[in-house]
């Protein structure tokens, strides 16, 4: 028994919707997130205070995740139906992958500044960040900002997998 089986038209289509609906939700919120916390962070620290803090730096390593797994995912399962979308053939999803993979790093130091500034603070000649971890629900900052290093690293065996299956063909 074959765990991914090809998918059917009708299956396809429905895992596109589910998709628009995933990236809309997820775009709509990380948006509103990102401003919420730039018109609290920026007024409150400064805009170079902001942009050098570790919400700033989750905020855009969130976004980065979005960017480089939707389509990946998106791709996946046209792979799986054994055709690719129309907007996106072989030639310029290669293209795209290559490119999602100079991506990778970049989130995944973002996302690991802000995971240690989170654990460990700064001192107070810098920035004097306080470890949020102290706080009381501080432990799932720890987890979560944990999950999006992990998320962006697993990116690249991933992409790259692709990138080859891709060059191959």
């Amino acid at each position: 028994m074959r765990l991914f089986k090809p998918m059917t038209d009708e299956q396809l289509a429905r895992n596109d919707r589910v998709l628009a609906v995933v990236l809309t939700i997820g775009g709509i919120f990380l948006a509103w997130d990102f401003f919420r916390s730039a018109q609290q962070g920026i007024p409150a620290l400064g805009l170079v205070g902001y942009l050098s803090g570790p919400i700033f730096a989750h905020k855009v390593s969130e976004i980065l995740l979005l960017i480089m797994w939707m389509p990946v995912v998106w791709a996946s399962n046209y792979e799986m139906s054994g055709t690719y979308p129309k907007p996106l053939p072989p030639e310029r999803y290669l293209r795209w992958l290559r490119r999602l993979l100079f991506l990778a790093p970049v989130q995944m130091i973002l996302a690991t500044y802000a995971w240690t500034i989170v654990n460990l603070g700064t001192s107070p000649l810098t920035t004097d960040y306080q470890p949020l971890v102290f706080r009381e629900d501080g432990w799932v900052w720890r987890y979560y900002l944990a999950a999006l290093i992990i998320a962006g690293a697993a990116f690249v065996p991933v992409a790259m997998h692709k990138v080859i299956k891709l060059a191959r063909q």
